[in-house]
């Protein structure tokens, strides 16, 4: 997380995409979406799922357009 708030310090918005929502609350991520039923080193679906990578790359990047306040992590299923 820290590489994630000093990036968010020089100005460029950042998203977490996270498996492991409970853990990745209590840093309190500025941006942050858990997609569920995705497991660890699988963040965004598994391999040659294009599909459903693309969806959650989509729910990530509109974490941008639509912001929350820090430390909240939107979750979805695809």
């Amino acid at each position: 997380m820290h590489v994630q708030r000093a990036i968010e310090a020089i100005g460029i918005p950042t998203i977490l995409i996270t498996v492991e929502p409970e853990q990745s609350a209590q840093a309190r991520p500025p941006r942050a979406v858990h997609p569920v039923n995705h497991r660890l080193g699988w963040p965004v679906g598994h391999a040659g799922a294009v599909e459903v990578q693309r969806k959650t790359v989509e729910h990530a990047l509109a974490c941008l357009v639509h912001p929350v306040e820090p430390g909240t992590i939107r979750t979805y299923e695809d």
